[in-house]
């Protein structure tokens, strides 16, 4: 079944409403009257009582240039010395996870950061994958403190039209991007695809617009906007699954509009499903983690059926 324009308008004023509401981080931003809190999107993921290492990605300095009305020197800019790969304009990482060499025939495993975050941070959330796999991470399109951005509206807009604008564009240029690099990598199946945040949104968006590069999507802390829904149910077998995952207690992408995303997509025939985490903000602690982690488990095992499980 699908939804009037009179019920969808209602629905995405609703949604609009609730995830507008005062003091609602959303997107990295910093709520209104408290203290600076750490970039939401970068999730904390805490596998072991040790503190993290500090993420290995190395900067050089330039000599740095002089300024044109006083004749000082300015201090050296910090100069990234990452080195991304490029396919159809997707700038990404990649790594290989489980026992394999990059040139083998492998499933392929697509993780989108969220705002303000890198691939080479993201990249930790799939240290826990033992089962072999290709692990692709693009890099958002703008720099964005420090880190980079997919797009530049929040969750929390009241104009969706505009922010669903923008999730197409990102989700168009991660579409040809992934296209193009499980055409060039030896690649078995179609791609799983994962993100949180900006990434679940993307991934949402993946799923449903682009399903010819989706085997499996897995959005965390994500959202649908209403007017990225689609009309009608699928036309074939060949959408994707979708697992999302989200914390109760998320304040930066409220649980409520997308699980009203989830029910709209299951009404419509999509193979879509919900697992909810009591009291979980906007982050991925080790239960998250934990489930991410089975989840693409799973969906890498689909795609090599002939595979036993890696112990």
């Amino acid at each position: 079944m699908g939804f009037g324009p009179a019920t969808a308008t209602a629905i995405a004023t609703a949604i609009a409403t609730a995830i507008a509401m005062p003091g609602c981080a959303c997107d990295g931003a910093v709520p209104v009257a408290t203290a600076p809190q750490p970039p939401a999107q970068r999730p904390a993921v805490a596998t072991t009582d040790t503190p993290e290492p500090k993420t290995k990605t190395k900067t050089k300095r330039d000599p740095g240039t002089t300024n044109t009305k006083t004749g000082a020197e300015l201090p050296p800019k910090p100069v990234d010395t990452v080195q991304y790969s490029d396919a159809g304009g997707l700038q990404y990482l990649e790594r290989i996870v489980g026992v394999a060499e990059p040139d083998d025939v492998l499933p392929m495993i697509v993780a989108i950061h969220g705002l303000g975050d890198r691939p080479e941070a993201f990249s930790r959330l799939l240290d826990n994958c033992v089962e072999p796999a290709r692990v692709i991470l693009p890099r958002g399109i703008d720099p964005y403190e420090g880190g980079f951005s997919w797009f530049a509206s929040r969750a929390r807009s009241r104009d969706v039209e505009t922010l669903s604008g923008e999730v197409t564009v990102a989700a168009d240029v991660l579409a040809r991007g992934i296209a193009a690099i499980a055409k060039a990598r030896p690649t078995r199946g179609k791609p799983i695809v994962t993100g949180f945040s900006q990434g679940g949104m993307l991934t949402f968006a993946l799923a449903m617009h682009h399903p010819e590069v989706v085997g499996t999507a897995i959005p965390v802390g994500g959202w649908l906007p209403p007017p990225l829904w689609p009309k009608t149910g699928p036309s074939d077998t060949s959408f994707p699954k979708v697992i999302a995952l989200h914390g109760t207690a998320d304040a930066a992408v409220p649980y409520e509009p997308t699980k009203l995303a989830v029910e709209a997509l299951a009404a419509l025939g999509y193979d879509v499903t919900l697992r909810s985490f009591d009291g979980v903000p906007h982050a991925i602690p080790p239960p998250v983690a934990r489930e991410l982690t089975d989840a693409l488990q799973d969906a890498v095992r689909s795609a090599s059926p002939k595979s036993e499980p890696t112990p």
